[in-house]
């Protein structure tokens, strides 16, 4: 909790701080340095994601997916300005010719792409993937844990934080240069407003979001009663029940508690079974456990995919279990409804249905439609664009998938059909290269 706490305010530090310090040096260094410097401040931010990725305790990268989003656009534009400014072809607002010795104000570039990029992320609806590799990697703490909570509220309050801070500097830093600046050279008061003004911003953000999380880390740390781990060591085994193409829910609401106290009711499956921790999960385990608690003899029981959980030790193991015959599910303990995908969709819009199970069936459309429609690379296996094979449950059982495979999310994202498909695949190949270099 610590460590993930502290950890929100020491991304902010360093990915906020890249952005500042790369303001700041551009009135000041020659326009030929600028493009390097951004480049190297692009592989520092990888370096220290990198870093932050193989540490056991997981750390919110997201933020810092943003800003290397607005170091490399931005580092696109200052690219075409140098390249243009030795001609002549640039002017200053005022008419002026803009030069190879003329200052570039670098924070007139990097406030306007960081509102643009941070309104972007903020309206995506899609979960992107450097969170669903975060999932992969710490499981049940971020999936379904506070932690995860956490991240995912913080990283929305901190790029909101970070949009107005750009909007406000755009607007008051062009403000100024439309108004007052005179190339020339470089007065008190563009010092202030082009370097000073984004270093004090920074400053006081630091200031303010240290004190934010020292207050949580007091009340989530210092508080027994507010503190995460209620009952450490528990693995959790949940089943999907599924005949034909209908799952079985269970339409008793279960309580759902969050940390501010609040309780609210979700449908869920019906056979959720809790043991003692254990690291791994033997499969023939899972279905002498599924027959105790459900007495249904003759079900086939398969593994989907494990939630693993080394910090808070509360690990869940996800299974199928298909069912020939729904009279054995009548005749067992487990009560519940049959239903379809367009049925259990419509609960899931109504917001009545559990998050563990909404995750499950997501993880479960989104590795198999990939791995259906794409090989491991990304390209398609069907020469139609935009192609979407069916996805029914009942050809579930027949697949010969793994749902925890990272790659099909990966794919999922960039492929064939998506736009700029051959740059994007060629970009995530340099940086996992990058990646295992560093390693």
């Amino acid at each position: 909790m610590t460590a993930a706490i502290f950890g929100l305010w020491r991304n902010w530090a360093v990915a906020v701080g890249v952005l500042t310090v790369l303001a700041f040096l551009a009135p000041i260094v020659p326009q030929y340095w600028l493009l390097p410097i951004d480049i190297v401040a692009y592989i520092a931010l990888q370096i220290v994601r990198g870093v932050l990725r193989r540490r056991p305790v997981p750390s919110c990268s997201r933020l810092m997916q943003e800003v290397s989003s607005v170091v490399l656009i931005s580092a696109f534009v200052i690219g075409i300005i140098c390249i243009f400014s030795p001609g002549g072809a640039l002017k200053e607002t005022s008419g002026e010719p803009f030069t190879a010795d003329s200052p570039l104000l670098a924070i007139l570039i990097t406030a306007p792409v960081t509102v643009l990029v941070t309104a972007c992320f903020l309206l995506n609806r899609t979960e992107p993937l450097v969170c669903r590799r975060c999932k992969m990697r710490y499981g049940n703490v971020i999936e379904h844990g506070f932690v995860g909570g956490l991240f995912r509220k913080e990283w929305r309050y901190q790029t909101r934080l970070l949009l107005i801070l750009s909007l406000c500097l755009s607007v008051v830093d062009w403000g100024y240069y439309l108004i007052n600046y005179v190339n020339v050279n470089l007065n008190r008061a563009d010092y202030f407003y082009f370097l000073w003004l984004p270093m004090v911003m920074y400053v006081l953000s630091l200031i303010y979001l240290g004190s934010r999380y020292y207050s949580m880390w007091v009340y989530y740390c210092c508080n027994d009663e507010g503190h995460y781990v209620e009952k450490p060591g528990a693995t959790s085994l949940r089943f999907l029940l599924i005949n034909d193409n209908r799952i079985l829910i269970d339409m008793r609401p279960t309580e759902e508690r969050f940390s501010n106290g609040a309780v609210v009711k979700r449908f869920d499956t019906p056979v959720v079974v809790k043991v003692p921790y254990r690291e791994r999960e033997n499969l023939n385990d899972a279905c002498r456990l599924f027959k105790d608690v459900t007495g249904i003899a003759d079900a086939d029981v398969k593994l989907i995919y494990s939630s693993p959980d080394n910090v808070t030790y509360q690990n869940i193991f996800h299974y199928f279990a298909f069912i020939d015959d729904v009279e054995q599910v009548t005749e067992s303990k487990v009560t519940g409804e049959w239903l379809s995908l367009n049925e259990i969709y419509e609960l899931v819009r109504h917001h009545v249905m559990a998050r563990e199970i909404i995750a499950e069936i997501k993880r479960i459309y989104d590795v198999a439609m990939a791995w259906k429609t794409y090989d491991r690379d990304g390209k398609r296996l069907y020469d139609i664009k935009h192609y979407q094979p069916t996805f029914r449950l009942r050809d579930i059982r027949k697949w010969d998938v793994d749902y925890n495979d990272e790659t099909w999310l990966r794919v999922r994202q960039i492929n064939q059909d998506k736009p700029l498909y051959a740059l994007r695949r060629l970009f995530a190949r340099v940086k996992k290269n990058f990646r295992l270099f560093l390693a």
